[in-house]
C-alpha cells in the first residue's frame, strides 16, 4: 500500500519539525540557553554569538597582522643581530691576528733587548777591564808622581820661556818691519823728488 500524498507531507513536515526542535536544542544547548527559550531569543542569542564570531575573527586577524608585523620586526631585529655578530667576529678575528701579531713583536724585541743587554754587558766588562788597566798604569808611587809633576813643571816653564822668547822676537821683526817700511817711504819720497826735478831740467 502506497502512502497518499498528504501523509507524505505530513512525515515531511512531521522530520522537518524533529530536525528543528534537534537543531534548537542543540543550538540552546551550545548558547547555554534555557531550552524552553523563544525563538527571538534564540535569534538574538544567535546574533550575538555570530557578532561575537565576527568580532573575534577581525581581533584574530588583527591578531595575525600583528603577528606578522611583529615577526618581520624580530626577523630584521635578527638580519641586524647577525650582521653585528659578523662584523664582532671580524672584529674579534682582526684583534687576535693583532694580538698575535704583537706577542710576536714583543718576543722579537724582548730577544732583541736581551742580545743588546748581553753586548752591553760584554762592552761594559770590556771598559771595565780598560779603566782597570789604565787605573793600574796610574797608580804609581809618590816618588814617581813628584817626578811627573816636575817633569810637567818644567814643560811649562819651558813654553813659558820659549813663548816669551818667540813674543821677542816677534817685536824685533815689527820694528824691523816699521824701519824697512819708513825706509821704503823715503825712498819712494826721493824717487819722486828726483822725479820731478829730472821733469823740471
Amino acid at each position: 500500500m502506497t502512502e497518499t500524498e498528504a501523509e507524505l507531507q505530513l512525515r515531511v513536515w512531521k522530520d522537518l519539525a524533529i530536525s528543528k526542535q534537534v537543531l534548537m536544542m542543540a543550538a540552546t544547548d551550545a548558547l547555554k540557553l534555557d531550552a524552553n527559550c523563544t525563538p527571538q531569543e534564540l535569534k538574538l542569542a544567535l546574533e550575538t554569538t555570530i557578532q561575537r564570531s565576527r568580532d573575534a575573527e577581525l581581533d584574530v586577524s588583527k591578531a595575525r597582522e600583528q603577528a606578522r608585523l611583529d615577526v618581520a620586526a624580530v626577523e630584521q631585529q635578527l638580519a641586524e643581530s647577525r650582521k653585528s655578530l659578523a662584523a664582532v667576529e671580524a672584529a674579534l678575528a682582526e684583534a687576535q691576528a693583532n694580538q698575535q701579531k704583537l706577542q710576536q713583536q714583543i718576543l722579537n724585541d724582548r730577544n732583541n733587548n736581551e742580545l743588546q743587554l748581553k753586548k752591553l754587558k760584554e762592552s761594559l766588562a770590556e771598559k771595565e777591564r780598560a779603566i782597570k788597566a789604565i787605573s793600574t798604569t796610574l797608580s804609581d808611587t809618590p816618588e814617581n808622581v813628584v817626578k811627573k809633576l816636575k817633569t810637567l813643571k818644567k814643560q811649562k816653564m819651558d813654553e813659558s820661556d820659549a813663548r816669551k822668547k818667540a813674543e821677542e822676537a816677534l817685536a824685533t821683526l815689527r820694528k824691523e818691519k816699521q824701519k824697512l817700511e819708513q825706509t821704503v817711504k823715503e825712498l819712494q819720497a826721493a824717487q819722486e823728488k828726483s822725479g820731478e826735478e829730472e821733469i823740471a831740467a
